[in-house]
């Protein structure tokens, strides 16, 4: 996946950019401050991004282990829409961790301090604290296929017994297609022409998968009674998710 802008923010205007190297928090953080001069609220954004992400938050709000009775666990929540959309209708048992608190601004004045957590998972969690559900908001493209895995067992090692661990991904690419192959050719192509000074270069953003990635993950980190599907189609994105419980 490669990206010349987010929300309408051309990416070069904040940092350098590398067609080989995924952002790091000092980019994120020079994004933000930028973000947040641009937008000042969450209305402000593309309806249809808020859109998903309260679609979302109404998938999760079905799920049967989302209810008061639950610790319940966002794991890289972003700006916070999908949490917050849980929170006004009553989740006021959510806690969240993100990787900086740059993103956090909105979210905060919704959520108890002590429900966030700032800093990398599993460390920035106090010890051996566990959830009866874990959600993971579109934060797989981030990770290569091993250490998808490897992140799975930590979010597993977090959960209760019969803990299930949901993930929602915007990264998901069917299997070999036509389109698919056109696709990789096309970044390819886009690349050596970057290389050559010959296009604007994009930021390199994360990996793609196929179902049978996801499964692979998914098995390959312990989990059981693995399932999965797609949110119906409301907006131009494909939201793709699949669950598995710890025994």
């Amino acid at each position: 996946m490669y990206q010349r802008e987010w929300h309408g923010i051309p990416l070069e205007s904040v940092a350098a950019v590398s067609s080989t190297r995924l952002p790091d928090t000092s980019f994120y953080a020079s994004f933000y401050t930028v973000f947040f001069k641009k937008y000042s609220r969450f209305e402000e954004l593309d309806p249809s991004w808020v859109q998903l992400k309260t679609q979302t938050a109404a998938f999760i709000r079905q799920h049967s282990k989302f209810n008061n009775d639950k610790r319940i666990l966002s794991v890289g929540c972003g700006l916070g829409i999908t949490e917050k959309a849980l929170i006004d209708r009553g989740g006021s048992n959510i806690e969240v961790t993100e990787i900086s608190p740059e993103p956090l601004r909105w979210l905060l004045p919704y959520i108890p301090s002590n429900h966030v957590h700032v800093g990398l998972f599993p460390s920035c969690l106090p010890d051996n604290r566990v959830y009866d559900f874990i959600f993971l908001p579109s934060v797989d493209y981030f990770f290569d296929q091993p250490e998808l895995i490897a992140f799975l067992k930590a979010v597993r090692e977090r959960l209760s017994p019969g803990g299930v661990c949901l993930l929602i991904s915007l990264s998901f690419e069917p299997a070999v297609t036509i389109r698919r192959v056109f696709g990789a050719v096309k970044s390819m192509a886009d690349c050596v022409l970057e290389k050559a000074s010959m296009r604007r270069r994009r930021q390199f953003w994360g990996y793609l998968r196929n179902r049978k990635d996801y499964h692979s993950a998914m098995e390959a980190s312990g989990f059981t009674g693995i399932h999965d599907g797609f949110l119906e189609k409301k907006t131009r994105w494909d939201t793709y998710w699949i669950e598995g419980s710890r025994n």
